[in-house]
């Protein structure tokens, strides 16, 4: 091994589940933000009940790990809504350039704006450009004073604070927000106790992702797959994957990469599997077919399957394991930095654009 491969190793050696990097000192906080956050929508349920219950049909709107929040969480809102409530998940962007997807908004919708920060311009303008058709907007925000929350009709508050790297804690806490609003994850004390002790444990677990850190480290392309919840965290994952590993990510679903993205996976290559859908036979079967085929092409596969319990809480253990990966991998293979040397560097906020 040379001194660089040793100096790398010891930078995935030395570090504790909380530190000494940014990235682990956020997530060790990420179980508190989530339960605060829980607290939040049950002082908020009335607003939000109004709201929910005046909507001709929901748009969960947002951007980068937003996004990937909004599309975890949509499968589970949709079968909690209505019948004959509908529900759209849109990239911010789409919404104001030209809508380029072709939709309109009506007063009736109820935009979910998330964002972190509360300013990202392309959510900002997505949130105005409701309002200015008499549309209410419910912010989901980690910034009480920020332009978005200014511009909303309800804001529920995520209680991450200020982060200065990857979204780690506040994207596991907008993700337990947009559940607990959709009514699927309950907020009572003893439910946020339980999801609080779980997600610690996670924190405990340290170990384990070190472990899968060190055989990540050397893929060339890492293929997160997932169906459903499933999928919107793969997207999560590959979104951190190129944020804090430095290297390719794909994040599909199992059957879109067996037509066609399997035939440019090899044996330098990895796959991140997603599975927190119930118990299913014939999915069941499914990934065991895929499994056989990846053995065949000596791919390594690294499963995220979260112990038994209910859709909700097995998509917050399995994220907070995608997250633990994002962060022991690029220790193993010596890519970690903190913050971003391109993103705040090269990225001009769109702000001029949009206003």
């Amino acid at each position: 091994m040379s001194g660089a491969a040793h100096e790398h190793d010891d930078a995935l050696s030395t570090a504790s589940p909380n530190g000494p990097d940014e990235m682990g000192r956020e997530l060790a906080e990420g179980p508190q933000a989530v339960v605060s956050t829980l607290v939040e929508v049950e002082r908020l349920r009335p607003g939000l009940t109004q709201l929910l219950d005046g909507a001709g049909r929901i748009v969960l709107v947002g951007t980068g790990a937003s996004l990937a929040m909004a599309r975890v969480s949509a499968p589970v809102w949709r079968a909690r809504l209505p019948r004959g409530t509908d529900l759209l998940v849109r990239q911010a962007s789409e919404a104001v350039l030209g809508d380029a997807d072709g939709w309109q908004g009506e007063p009736s919708d109820l935009i979910v704006a998330i964002s972190q920060a509360g300013s990202s311009p392309e959510t900002l303008a997505a949130a105005r450009q409701a309002g200015a058709i008499g549309g209410p907007v419910l912010a989901v925000t980690a910034s009480p004073n920020s332009p978005l929350a200014a511009s909303s009709t309800l804001t529920c508050l995520v209680a991450s604070g200020r982060e200065h790297g990857a979204s780690t804690k506040s994207a596991l806490a907008t993700l337990a927000a947009l559940l607990a609003i959709a009514g699927a994850l309950s907020t009572d004390a003893a439910v946020r106790a339980a999801i609080g002790l779980r997600l610690r444990g996670i924190v405990d677990t340290w170990e384990s992702a070190i472990s899968a850190g060190r055989s990540l480290a050397d893929a060339r392309q890492t293929w997160f797959l997932g169906f459903g919840p499933g999928l919107g965290i793969a997207e999560a994952g590959a979104l951190l994957w190129h944020e804090k590993v430095a290297r390719q990510a794909a994040a599909v679903t199992p059957s879109e990469f067996r037509h066609g993205p399997i035939e440019a996976a090899g044996s330098d290559d990895a796959v991140i599997l997603v599975d927190i859908d119930p118990p299913d036979a014939r999915r069941d079967a499914y990934l065991e077919r895929l499994r056989a085929e990846l053995g065949e092409l000596d791919v390594a596969v690294v499963e995220l399957r979260p112990d038994p319990g209910d859709l909700e809480r097995r998509a917050l253990a399995a994220f907070w394991r995608v997250q633990q990966l994002s962060r022991a991998t690029p220790l193993a293979a010596g890519t970690y930095r903190d913050g971003f040397s391109v993103l705040r560097k090269v990225v001009t906020p769109a702000n001029d654009l949009l206003d």
